[in-house]
């Protein structure tokens, strides 16, 4: 008498649940089956946690973030975290005790929040420091949120960014501090840098950049104030910490599983040393690293979906056996690489693009056959730059001005040929701007291009849709998941949607 195997997922957040979704339409199409476990620490269904900067700003609600429930036939322990796994027993300990036996331990624990080793900043933050990783920590921001009150980010990255607008949306005084040299720095030349803090500090957000906090000031434990290193004191009620992140895996390296920064994992997702556990997501590291961004860990958690259910044998494994693996014949399936990036910053009143690599030296890419050129107007808080190789752009920055980001984008995704002068593509429709059609139009917008980046989903993909049904963003998210992700595609789902119901009305229903 045969039995599915046991597979055993650690963690239910956004890679868990993609993992459950894709073995479920896997197993659909060829017949497996398993018995799935998932132990999840939140007391929650899975949520996407990319829109909780949304929520601070006031532009989504922590319900609206709430991800598919897994399958019916998934066992689900929401609020009891895994604690211990025994490799030899093939056991997965969660918080009640309980012991779950497995022949695929899957970890998708993800990353959590690094809290740097500041004077009086404690282990944990403390009383009136926190992260916005979860709904928990975003639900306790709001509640100290109201009007009047000094809040300090801490770490001008992609969310610190968010964050600090999205406070001010709430009419919170805010400091952000950062230790760069501009905010965004890992995205953002310094010039681009220098525009984008111009921006916030139009919008009321008091910028300190080659700056940090030597020390967190308490009274009673009460959170009073911080010191920046130029020893000024300010008085703040609570800091926002946005400094990085490491992946979980405690619980892997208690157990002997190599880990670096996270899980080292093979081509395949497996442990080096152990084919009955495997990684996903954040709290994995292949040879690229951990690269920490939703994309990847989803691929990851289709890519071990689609292996586990295309193993003939799967569906069909013996009590005592593990799940098997391919033959040392086998060619593993390589692992796709992202042909373009694109990072839009989903901040209230700044609007920033970034293409590509970071950009490079003006004069060090000139030496290297590149060519940089750039657009500024300090006083529209706007500027576009763009490195150009040959006919085609390979990097670029956009502040300030959505509509040459729209089609610097398209020109960038499809790679396609550019003007003699290459300088046309930064003022294009600057001046007059109803004289050139927009790119990012619903009309203009080419059916191949990619309207979600996160789940690589395009015109066509959202047009299809549509013919077949799926009228709302809901529908359409469930037919092919676009604005499941960041989220910074809704809008142009939105206007693809409100295009086709202008081409393609619904059928009134008629009186026979």
């Amino acid at each position: 008498m045969s039995r599915p195997p046991r597979v055993v997922v650690i963690g239910h957040g956004m890679v868990a649940a993609r993992f459950l979704d894709d073995l479920t339409r896997h197993a659909e199409r060829t017949g497996a089956a398993f018995d799935i476990t998932v132990l999840g620490e939140e007391p929650y269904e899975p949520y996407n946690r990319l829109m909780l900067s949304e929520v601070v700003a006031g532009r989504a609600d922590l319900a609206s973030l709430t991800l598919p429930a897994a399958p019916e036939d998934v066992t689900v322990h929401a609020g009891t975290a895994a604690v211990r796994l025994e490799r030899e027993r093939r056991v997965v300990i969660d918080a009640e005790g309980r012991e779950h036996p497995y022949d695929l331990a899957v970890f998708a624990t993800g990353a959590e929040a690094v809290m740097p080793p500041i004077p009086g900043l404690g282990a944990g933050g403390g009383q009136g420091v926190r992260a916005v990783r979860t709904i928990d920590e975003c639900r306790e921001l709001l509640a100290v949120c109201t009007p009047g009150r000094r809040m300090a980010v801490l770490g001008g990255g992609l969310l610190g960014v968010e964050i600090a607008c999205g406070l001010r949306t709430r009419d919170v005084d805010v400091t952000l501090v950062h230790r760069g040299g501009h905010v965004m720095d890992r995205q953002l030349d310094a010039p681009s840098g220098q525009m984008a803090a111009a921006v916030l500090g139009d919008l009321g957000v008091d910028v300190r950049v080659t700056s940090g906090i030597v020390r967190v000031l308490r009274e009673k434990e009460h959170l009073v104030g911080i010191e920046l290193a130029d020893g000024e004191r300010l008085d703040i009620d609570g800091l926002v910490v946005n400094t990085g992140v490491k992946p979980r895996a405690e619980i892997a390296r208690a157990a002997g599983v190599p880990v670096d920064i996270g899980i080292l994992v093979d081509e395949r997702l497996r442990a080096l040393d152990d084919d009955s556990v495997a990684a996903i997501g954040d709290c994995a590291q292949t040879d690229a690293g951990c690269p920490g961004l939703i994309a990847p860990g989803w691929e990851q958690a289709g890519r071990l979906a689609r292996e586990l259910c295309e193993n003939d044998q799967a569906a069909t494994a013996p009590r005592s056996a593990p799940i098997p693996q391919p033959t040392p014949q086998a060619t593993p399936e390589p692992r796709p690489e992202p042909e373009v990036s694109i990072v839009k910053l989903k901040a209230v009143g700044l609007d920033v693009v970034a293409l590509g690599e970071p950009l490079p030296d003006p004069f060090a890419a000139h030496a290297q056959g590149l060519r940089v050129l750039t657009l500024s107007d300090v006083g529209d808080r706007r500027s576009a730059t763009i490195a150009v190789d040959g006919e085609r752009i390979v990097a670029g920055v956009v502040v300030g001005s959505p509509r040459v980001a729209a089609d610097l984008m398209s020109a960038y995704e499809r790679r396609t040929p550019l003007p003699l002068d290459p300088a046309h593509l930064l003022v294009k429709g600057a001046s007059n701007p109803d004289a050139v059609p927009q790119a990012a139009g619903p009309t203009a917008l080419p059916s191949t291009a990619t309207v979600c980046r996160c789940n690589g989903v395009s015109k066509k993909e959202i047009v299809d849709a549509h013919v077949e049904g799926a009228r709302c963003v809901e529908d359409v998210a469930a037919a092919t998941r676009a604005t499941t992700g960041c989220g910074s595609c809704t809008a142009t789902v939105c206007g693809i949607l409100e295009w086709m119901d202008e081409v393609n009305p619904a059928q009134e229903a008629t009186m026979a």
